[in-house]
């Protein structure tokens, strides 16, 4: 059985003044989840508002317990290591 998680992830950063300080941000943060998990990762919305940060995240595996951790530990990553405040997680895990 296939199992994909995807998850929508929507921060605020207040204290973002620019595009090209969001920017930067939003790189870093792809690039460390990237790297410290094996997920998908993009900025799907919001890409002309600089005070907010929309991510996509999407994983799939044959193991529904793994999928559900891994997307569970990438936005707790995410919260740890970046100044953000989570507004609103949508996470959806379907089986194939």
């Amino acid at each position: 059985m296939t199992c994909v998680g995807t998850a929508k992830l929507t921060f605020r950063v207040s204290y973002v003044h620019s595009l090209k300080e969001k920017r930067s941000i939003v790189n870093s943060l792809k690039a460390k989840v990237r790297s410290r998990f094996n997920v998908s990762i993009s900025e799907t919305e919001n890409l002309d508002q600089h005070k907010s940060i929309v991510i996509g995240v999407a994983f799939i595996s044959n193991d529904r317990s793994l999928v559900e951790g891994t997307m569970r530990k990438v936005a707790d990553f995410i919260l740890n290591s970046f100044d953000v405040e989570l507004i609103q997680e949508e996470t959806y895990i379907d089986n194939f």
